[in-house]
Parts: structure tokens; C-alpha cells; sequence
């Protein structure tokens, strides 16, 4: 979208800081207070996912929690935007010079996507592109429609997503060095499957970045 479209709109739906929704210019990605807030809190969280590396912006919790729950169940989609902006350089700083050919997305199964009405994920990706430079295309389709992962043991987890995803197009993939995204990781089996499928397309290189880590062990860093 371009910058004079943004402004336009903005002025119809005004812009609200995606952390404690108070209102900002068309312009800023959070408001005064929340950046500085962030600034002396946050650093990016590394981890893994089922064996591939990992990288998050925040912890899912306080307003980070709540800013998804508005991005996923409320269509406040323009979130996603200013949510890229810190996992965009995250990504840079974890990442560095990984030269990735193209960036893709955890797919929604086609029925969660029409109950929806958007995919949160493949937005996000979309929004990366943009900010890395590095191409959006999609890779995985999920053939199976799963229960939601937060509602299951985490023993239940693995079971619940074997089978679910499947390439696309073998040739996208093989050969490449790719990064995917998902909106938030807590056990990693979403992003393991996920992986798991493309590896055997044979990539170079396959690593993740999520907006949040929900995992209770990774400690306090990035929570705001």
C-alpha cells in the first residue's frame, strides 16, 4: 500500500498503537510510550522449533497478547504491519546475511480460511517481503484439518498435526533457502510439521520466525 493511500485511509480508520491501542499518526508503528517501553525491555528470542532454529519478537503475553487476540478475532489487521516492523529486524539481527530466496507462510486449512476471511500468517509474510526484500510464495498447503494446538495436552500436539501439511510445488522449494513465519510458537510442532514437509523438497536452508513465543521456559525478555 502506498504512503498517500495509508494517510487516506488512516484518516477514515485512524491508526491506534497496536500495544495499548491509544490513537498515533498514520506513520508511526507504536505509540511514544510503547516504544520507549520496548526499547529498554526487548531483545529477540532464539529458540527452536522441533530442531529448526527459531527466531520471535516478543513473549506472548500482556499486550503482545492482546494485540493478537485483535489481529486474529477481531480484524485489526493493520497490526500485522507494525508487528513486521519489529520482527523485520529481529530477523536482520538473528539472520544477518542468510540470503534467503523467499519468504513463506504456516498455511490455514481452506475452511478456517473462509470462516475467517484472511490469513494472518500469509499477511505477515507479505509485509516481511516487503521490508527484506525477499520474495513471498507460497509453499505448503494443510490437507488436514486440525484441532486448534492451545487446546491440547502437549503430548496431544504432535499426534493432532501429523499429516497436515503437504508442498506445494516440489520446484519452489528444492534447492533454496527459505524462511517461514507464523503469528506465535509454543511447542513448535506447528512449525516442525511444517518444516518436516519441506524438507523433504530439499532446501538449502529452512529457518522460522514467529511475533511471539509462548513458551513459559524462555524466560521474561521481550514481554511489554
Amino acid at each position: 500500500m502506498n504512503e498517500h493511500l495509508r494517510r487516506i485511509i488512516a484518516i477514515l480508520y485512524p491508526e491506534r498503537c497496536p500495544f495499548c491501542d491509544s490513537l498515533i499518526e498514520a506513520d508511526e508503528i507504536a505509540c511514544k510510550a510503547c516504544l520507549a517501553r520496548i526499547g529498554s525491555a526487548r531483545s529477540p528470542i532464539v529458540r527452536g522449533a522441533q530442531g529448526y532454529r527459531c527466531v520471535s519478537s516478543f513473549i506472548y503475553d500482556g499486550s503482545v497478547r492482546r494485540m493478537l487476540i485483535r489481529i486474529k478475532f477481531y480484524e485489526h489487521i493493520q497490526h500485522i504491519r507494525q508487528a513486521a516492523f519489529f520482527l523485520g529486524e529481529d530477523i536482520r539481527a538473528s539472520y544477518g546475511d542468510a540470503g534467503f530466496d523467499l519468504i513463506t507462510a504456516v498455511p490455514m486449512h481452506p475452511k478456517d480460511l473462509r470462516a475467517r476471511g484472511f490469513d494472518q500468517c500469509e499477511l505477515l509474510a507479505k509485509e516481511l517481503s516487503v521490508l527484506l526484500g525477499v520474495p513471498y510464495q507460497p509453499t505448503l498447503e494443510k490437507v488436514k484439518r486440525t484441532k486448534k494446538q492451545h487446546t491440547l495436552k502437549y503430548r496431544e500436539r504432535k499426534k493432532n498435526l501429523s499429516g497436515a501439511f503437504k508442498v506445494i510445488d516440489k520446484a519452489r522449494v528444492e534447492s533454496r533457502r527459505i524462511l517461514i513465519v507464523d503469528d506465535i510458537v509454543t511447542s513448535g510442532y506447528t512449525l516442525g510439521y511444517c518444516c518436516r514437509a519441506l524438507s523433504r523438497a530439499k532446501p538449502e536452508l529452512l529457518c522460522c520466525a514467529t511475533i511471539a513465543n509462548a513458551d513459559a521456559y524462555c524466560g521474561k525478555a521481550g514481554v511489554i
